[in-house]
Parts: structure tokens; C-alpha cells; sequence
């Protein structure tokens, strides 16, 4: 039951961080393009039918190509985007003793449940539909459709232009007529309808119309995406509005042959109106549904509705709205990823805040080879700046650099030594983007955008004395808790939390800028939200700080020795499996 939980929890939490964005931007693309449908009542069924058919599809095309354009931008590396880690602190964190599950494990928990509950529903109901719709079809007697007598020469030259072989069955049971097969279409009519060839031939052309227009095809790749998101109202609405607009279509194009009289074609649709509708949802059916028989028989006396509406325009307006809305939401969701992908941490700074190593440091992690070509720009930038404000450089490769900092070495990294003083290290930051130009080095303040207000507010990057953690790693270590869902799904990994602590030491607008998911986030920002600090002083007064601060969630499978629960930088404490 454990792990079941965990791995429903995990696979919820993966697929809402996916598909959540895309689907918003459909939902309101969806919402306002059906709102704006309602004020062109006189548009041919034709082209209602493929505009709420382009929209179907982009559901989960949008998701998809939103979901490759994630993959691909996360697997390419970017320029120099810069972070400013003051003081790196690695925390470990260790697991508590066994508890209840957390709200948030239990809460995705419910909604993997859920999810799969009803596309188990919709999939058995289906499924339920088609064995009774085969038993149907072993219980009729089928034809090959030129092999009627009955057929007209118009109908069979509509079967032969389709290009399948077509089966006609005539079932003892009064059922609407009802299409279903994609290589082998069958068509299955009520026996009665013999004793009249006239409205025999009428179903026959409304039949042959929707095979040779592959609606059978389409309705069930419409029902596959309303089982698979089935919890959204608006693909319950398009579906039947597709439907709708389908039969009204079909219709038009029956009607199109002068030859068709109109009111019989109304009549025999009346008389079938009683008749059972048998398996509507995976098959295609002449009076698909009764509430909309009264709407389809006011179209067929508005002539402009019934003429033929020329294939090309159509299918033109159905790739235009696909490829509208397909890209508004991967477009869309891909600026989105941007924003994230510019937090990505690929610099860190280590400033000697003792005075005991004589130097401050930047480390610049490297992306994939070739990467200092790219940026020769800001490299350049550095070489000018060496005689002066920079003692040494050193690039560190392959196994070297991974055993000085960890995975995210595996590129490399450049190892930029500045000269003590805060103008130098000010400086080296300003040549990679850190701070703001226009603001003198020595007042080191970088402007940002206030989350809370629209206002610019100052903070100081590196300032002579900086903040201080009060209780030093103690109290974090006494604060946070290895969240369970992440610990039994076996998630670890660095949480990056970047906060302001302010002139009393307080902290302010915590957030995460890389992640590990699980509740460590979370419980991450939590912790730090609880810290106290010494604030920062520049000059002698205390100023608002931006510190940024590591905290490594690390399971371990035996107990850690006392000397590995302590580290130069403060205690590291491991949980365990």
C-alpha cells in the first residue's frame, strides 16, 4: 500500500507539473473561440464542425509538442545565466521516524485515484458498447452493398467512389441505422425499411455519405480523447457539439443532390426518431440525437446551409485553428519554461567573508563543449579585467573538476579567484551580468522587480559583513523534516532557496529556483521562511541582503558516522530508506 501511494503521488504530481499549463491555455483558447462561434449561427455546419474538431485535436497535440519543447530546451544548454549564491550552505536533512502520510502525498494520492477510476469507467463503457454492437452484427444478415436490389445507381456510385468494400445488414430489431468499421464499414438498418426503397436508398446516402467522409474513424478518435480527459467539461461539450454539427454536415451534403427531396429526407428522419439509438457512443448514427433533429430540419430549409461547402476551405480553416491553438499553448508554455530556465543555476559565488583564504571565488559551471566559444564575449570580458581585480583563473576539467563540486561539473568549470576587496569581486560580477551597469560597483545594489508591488526595491548583493545565520546550521537541522512522499519514492537531490533578509534579519519572498519535487520544495522554503538571521551591515548600517541558500535532501541506506554528520560548512544529516 506504501508504494503504491508513493508511485500514485509521484505519477500525479509528474503529470499535473506537465500537462497543467497547456491545458489551461486551451481551456481559455477553447472558451473563447465557442463563445465567439455563438454570434455566427448562418456559418455552414461544415465549417462548425471543423473548427470544434481542430479544437479536440489540439488538446493533445498542444500537450505534446508543449511536452518535446520541454524535453528539448531542458537537454540544451543556454548562455551564462547567473545566480548569485552568497555563502553556500549544504544542509543535510534527515528523515523522521515513521508517520502518517503527508496531506500533500495523500491529496495527489486521491487525484491519481480518481483519474484512473474514470477512464476505467469511460474505457468499460465503451468497450461494453462494442461487444454488444458485434453481437448485433452476428445476429443480422449482411450483403455486399452492390449486391442489393434495391440500391440505386447514385448510392452505388458513392459506395464505389469510396473505394471499401461495404457491407449492408438488416437487423429484425427497430433500431436507427448505424455505421461502424474503418476498412470493412458496415451498415446496419432496420429490416422495415425494405418494404420502402425510397427511404431505404435516403439512409443508404446518409450512411455512404459518413463513410466516405471517414467519420467513423474520427467519432473514435474523438471518444479516445474524451476517455483519456474526461474530467474536463468543455471536451464533454465539444464532442457533442461535434456530433451535432457532424449529422448536420452529413445532411447538407445529402442534400446537395437536387435529386434528394427534402421533405422525405425529413420525413424518414421523423420516423426514426422513436426507434432505439443503439451503441451512439462508438458508432455513427443517422439521428445520432434526438434534441437535435428540430435543429437539423430548420437547416435543411435555409438553402445557403445545404449547399456543398468547397473540402479544400474547410480543411483549411480545421489546420488553421489546429496550428493556432497547438502553438499557443507550446508557444506559450515554451516562454513560460524560458523564465525557469533563466534561474537555472549555472554560476555560484563563494566570497571569503573570514579573510582567511585572501580571495574571493566565482565558480562558473560549464554547459556542453564548446560552450566558451558561444560566450567568448564574457570570457573576453573577464581577460580584460585580470591585471587588476582578478588574481587568478583556473579552469578545472573531467574528474578533477567532478571531485572538486559534484555532478554539475561534468562540463567543467572556470574557477575565477577576484582580489579581496568588495570592489574587484563587485566588478568580476558586473562583466557577467550580476548587477546592474549603471550603479557604481562599490554601492553593489542590484534592482529587481518586487513580487508583491509593482515598485523596483534595492537589495545589496555582497555587502562587507553579511547576513548570519542565527544558531547556525543547528536550527535548520532541528527545523526541517524529509517529507515522506519523497522519501519513499526515493527522491534526493539539492533544493535552491533564494530569500532577502532584510535590515531586521527577517526573511522575505523565499522561493525555489531549482527543485527536486516530492514535498522537498515545500518543505524547503518552509524552513527557511522560519530562519533567523544577523542582518546584513555595509558601512555600518544594516541593509537588505539577497542570500541564496542550498539544502541537500540525501537519503542513505546505513547510519552515517558522527564525522559525516558534520562538515566543514555545518551539519549534515542524512535520512534513510
Amino acid at each position: 500500500m506504501e508504494v503504491f501511494i508513493s508511485a500514485a503521488a509521484s505519477y500525479s504530481e509528474m503529470v499535473i507539473e506537465t500537462i497543467w499549463f497547456p491545458l489551461t491555455v486551451w481551456t481559455l483558447v477553447t472558451g473563447l473561440v465557442l463563445a465567439g462561434l455563438k454570434g455566427f449561427d448562418k456559418i455552414h455546419s461544415q465549417y462548425h464542425y471543423h473548427i470544434r474538431l481542430a479544437l479536440m485535436a489540439a488538446l493533445p497535440f498542444g500537450i505534446l509538442t508543449s511536452y518535446l519543447i520541454g524535453m528539448i530546451s531542458a537537454s540544451s544548454e543556454t548562455s551564462y545565466i547567473i545566480i548569485s549564491m552568497m555563502s553556500p550552505i549544504e544542509v543535510g536533512v534527515a528523515e523522521v521516524e515513521e508517520s502518517d502520510y503527508s496531506a500533500f502525498e495523500i491529496l495527489y494520492s486521491v487525484f491519481t485515484l480518481i483519474f484512473m477510476s474514470g477512464m476505467l469507467y469511460f474505457s468499460g463503457r465503451y468497450l461494453m458498447q462494442w461487444a454488444q454492437l458485434l453481437s448485433l452484427k452476428k445476429r443480422s444478415i449482411f450483403y455486399p452493398i452492390e449486391k442489393l436490389t434495391e440500391i440505386k445507381t447514385e448510392n452505388l456510385i458513392q459506395a464505389q467512389v469510396s473505394g471499401k468494400k461495404i457491407l449492408v445488414g438488416f437487423s429484425e430489431d427497430d433500431i436507427i441505422p448505424v455505421t461502424f468499421g474503418t476498412l470493412k464499414p458496415v451498415i446496419l438498418l432496420p429490416a422495415s425499411l425494405r418494404k420502402d426503397p425510397e427511404k431505404l436508398n435516403l439512409a443508404l446516402r446518409h450512411e455512404l455519405t459518413h463513410i466516405r467522409q471517414n467519420d467513423f474513424s474520427t467519432h473514435l478518435w474523438v471518444t479516445s480523447i474524451k476517455t483519456l480527459f474526461w474530467f474536463h467539461p468543455f471536451v464533454h461539450l465539444l464532442a457533442k457539439q461535434i456530433t451535432d454539427f457532424r449529422e448536420m454536415r452529413c445532411d447538407s451534403l445529402v442534400l446537395a443532390d437536387n435529386t434528394v427531396s427534402k421533405k422525405e429526407y425529413a420525413s424518414l428522419l421523423l420516423e426514426l426518431l422513436p426507434m432505439p439509438n443503439l451503441n451512439k457512443e462508438i458508432s455513427v448514427n443517422m439521428a445520432q440525437e434526438s434534441s437535435n433533429i428540430k435543429k437539423r430540419i430548420q437547416m435543411m430549409n435555409q438553402s445557403y446551409k445545404t449547399k456543398t461547402i468547397p473540402k479544400r476551405s474547410s480543411l483549411a480553416m480545421l489546420g488553421v485553428f489546429l496550428a493556432a491553438t497547438v502553438l499557443a499553448m507550446a508557444c506559450t508554455d515554451m516562454q513560460t519554461q524560458n523564465v525557469f530556465d533563466e534561474e537555472e543555476l549555472n554560476l555560484m559565488t563563494d566570497p571569503d567573508l573570514a579573510g582567511e583564504r585572501g580571495y574571493h571565488q566565482v565558480i562558473i559551471f560549464m554547459g556542453e563543449e564548446g560552450q566558451d566559444e558561444r560566450h567568448q564575449e564574457a570570457l573576453e570580458q573577464l581577460g580584460r579585467l585580470e591585471p587588476e581585480h582578478i588574481s587568478e583563473i583556473e579552469v578545472l576539467k573531467g574528474e578533477a573538476a567532478v571531485e572538486a563540486y559534484g555532478d554539475r561539473a561534468t562540463h567543467g568549470v572556470i574557477l575565477i579567484k577576484t582580489k579581496q576587496d568588495p570592489e574587484s569581486y563587485n566588478t568580476v560580477l558586473g562583466a557577467l551580468g550580476m548587477e546592474d551597469q549603471s550603479l557604481s560597483p562599490s554601492e553593489n545594489i542590484t534592482r529587481v522587480d518586487s513580487q508583491e508591488d509593482s515598485e523596483p526595491e534595492d537589495y545589496f548583493v555582497v555587502v562587507e559583513d553579511m547576513p548570519e545565520l542565527i544558531g547556525g546550521l543547528s536550527e535548520i537541522q532541528q527545523t526541517i523534516r524529509y517529507p515522506e512522499m519523497a522519501r519513499r519514492a526515493g527522491i534526493e537531490g539539492r533544493v535552491y532557496v533564494q530569500f532577502i533578509v532584510n535590515e531586521n534579519g527577517d526573511v522575505e519572498r523565499p522561493r525555489v529556483i531549482r527543485g527536486i519535487g516530492g514535498g522537498a520544495d515545500e518543505e524547503a522554503v518552509r524552513a527557511v521562511r522560519q530562519a533567523k538571521f544577523k542582518p546584513g551591515l555595509q558601512r555600518g548600517r544594516p541593509v537588505r541582503v539577497q542570500y541564496s541558500l542550498p539544502i541537500f535532501f540525501r537519503l542513505a541506506p546505513t547510519e552515517a558516522s558522527e564525522e559525516e554528520k558534520s562538515s566543514e560548512d555545518g551539519i549534515s544529516v542524512v535520512g534513510y530508506n
